[in-house]
């Protein structure tokens, strides 16, 4: 059969494992050349999320004038590391002075260094070079991965580091020394100082390795010391160094930011197992239903059958590693990465589980188990081998068809904020949305960066109401209390003599106003919101653009 070489698959890793060097240039040469000429060819760096954009200006001073630029807790080397990074895109004349597309390239480029980890680890674990070919394919293909690769969504940088800390923690804790475990614990630490989320699930994962790695109990406690150490002197030393700038917190800050705490991202509920499963399907297959649970139950179909491709890969990579289970190497690997995809799951379903984001950095134990299965084939049965290539490269086929459905979305943007300027002078209207409608993050950058009210009126050029902005911001607030908020804000928009128009978030139902505030936590509001949107406002149709949708009139009744 041909996994019966598993044992002499697999143990190959026992041979030379050197990485020549030319194949680990030549991995990054062609992930990032494909990934360069996939950005060019999509023109769309807002697939799906448009937080890149937010980062992106909230990185304007870091570029433009750093001595001037704020830290952010979160994302604490994530903006200087890319301020840097632009300006040195400017110099070569790469998209100059256009950050949110700059954020594209760099986060391909970080891409490609993960491609090369990739790479590098499955060639030692295994010893095979088709193993790691084949392997790197299939991570670069996931449907988050290639997705986060040509976007200007900010985890990237982060997640490149974090994922190379995982790799040599599943090397190096079978056999770990103090200088070994110093290691991971620097490049660990420098990846979830670029986003703060990365830091929770791979640090129990990894102190359970040394836990139960070999030695006496007495050494497996100073190694933990040890790791825990490093992360703590990395962080301090990043704390000083920080201390030139605004914005600058305490150790204690570094380590513990709160960032999505006591917000309408927290929470446990039934509509995040919806959105769990919209995050795990849509991680190896993008197939819709990313946003809410609503769309997740409309896609349930095929998420569950990206679902049910991973769970077949999980057993036939459980059943290729059995042979192995008792040696110290395999149970590290498992460690590693299972206990990466268990604690970070557990976070997921508590914030946002759907977010690509927050998948990303949890799921790599998929590209773990195809290589585990590669790695035990029996390459004298060419019909199977090539078998498993063309499935390696089926995800990128399958996904960059999906990314394709959403090429020249930048351009068709700005054309749509030109047209509704025209038809709805900013100067005389207040925008009712939704919240999350895409067009809002270019009013935002293109007319002026101000947020919803919020019970806070404004007379910016961007004046704007968020229906979903109580649930996010103020977890606390009673249905009625939320309702009484907007009811405010548009009251105080026609007292000042200003156009109110409202998004399609007008012509839902009140079981799809239900279904979408579930993924705030805030799925018992809905009733009070909307009928305090119906009992007092009347709406007409007003305009319409295939990209920024529908338009209401509204007015009191």
């Amino acid at each position: 059969m041909p996994l019966a070489a598993g044992k002499e698959g697999l143990r190959c890793a026992q041979d030379d494992k050197s990485v020549p060097g030319w194949h680990l240039l030549l991995a990054f040469a062609l992930s990032l050349a494909a990934l360069c000429g996939l950005i060019g060819w999509l023109q769309n760096v807002h697939i799906i999320t448009a937080n890149g954009m937010y980062k992106s200006i909230q990185a304007e001073p870091w570029i433009t004038d750093p001595s001037r630029a704020r830290l952010d807790p979160s994302n604490y080397l994530y903006f200087p590391l890319y301020g840097v990074l632009c300006r040195l895109l400017d110099w070569l004349g790469i998209d100059p002075g256009v950050p949110w597309r700059q954020f594209a390239w760099l986060n391909a480029f970080f891409a490609s260094l993960a491609t090369v980890i990739v790479y590098a680890f499955v060639h030692r674990l295994t010893g095979r070079v088709h193993a790691a070919v084949l392997s790197a394919c299939f991570h670069f293909g996931c449907g988050y991965v290639l997705l986060l690769s040509v976007i200007s969504e900010d985890v990237m940088p982060g997640y490149t580091l974090v994922l190379g800390a995982m790799a040599l923690a599943a090397l190096w804790f079978d056999r770990p020394t103090y200088l070994r475990v110093g290691v991971v614990g620097v490049v660990f630490t420098f990846g979830w100082l670029i986003e703060w989320r990365l830091l929770f699930p791979l640090l129990p994962p990894l102190i359970l390795a040394l836990a139960l790695s070999p030695g006496r109990t007495l050494r497996r406690l100073t190694l933990i010391l040890a790791l825990v150490l490093s992360i703590i002197v990395v962080a301090g030393i990043v704390q000083l160094w920080s201390e030139r700038w605004s914005g600058a917190v305490g150790l204690f800050d570094i380590l513990w930011t709160g960032k999505g705490v006591a917000t309408g991202w927290a929470g446990l509920s039934w509509d995040k197992a919806w959105m769990m499963l919209s995050g795990v399907g849509n991680y190896f297959l993008i197939v819709g239903g990313w946003v809410d649970p609503l769309s997740a139950r409309r896609a349930a179909v095929p998420l569950l059958v990206s679902v049910a491709l991973q769970a077949a890969i999980f057993l036939a990579a459980v059943g290729a590693a059995w042979p192995r289970r008792n040696e110290p190497r395999m149970r590290t690997v498992m460690i590693v990465f299972l206990g990466t995809l268990g604690a970070g799951q557990v976070l997921n379903l508590y914030s946002q589980p759907q977010d690509p984001q927050m998948q990303i950095n949890v799921m790599q134990w998929l590209t773990v188990a195809w290589a585990l299965l590669l790695g035990a084939l029996s390459l004298s049965s060419r019909g199977i081998v090539l078998a498993f290539a063309v499935f390696s490269l089926l995800p990128l086929a399958w996904n960059v068809g999906a990314l394709g459905r959403f090429r020249g979305g930048d351009e068709a943007a700005l054309t749509a904020v030109a047209a509704l300027e025209q038809r709805f002078p900013p100067a005389s209207t207040v925008f009712v949305y939704w919240g999350f409608e895409p067009i809002t993050m270019w009013q935002y950058a293109l007319w002026s960066r101000t947020w919803d009210w919020d019970g806070k009126p404004s007379d910016a050029k961007f004046k704007w109401i968020a229906v979903d902005a109580g649930a996010i911001r103020h977890p606390d607030w009673t249905a009625e209390h939320n309702a009484e908020v907007l009811k405010r804000d548009i009251d105080r928009a026609f007292d000042q003599g200003l156009r109110v128009v409202i998004s399609d978030v007008w012509s839902w139902s009140e079981a799809e106003l239900t279904g979408q505030l579930g993924a705030l936590s805030a799925a018992s509001r809905a009733t009070a919101i909307w009928r305090m949107l119906h009992d007092n406002f009347r709406a007409e149709p007003a305009f319409s653009d295939p990209v920024a949708g529908n338009y209401y009139e509204l007015r009191r009744r």
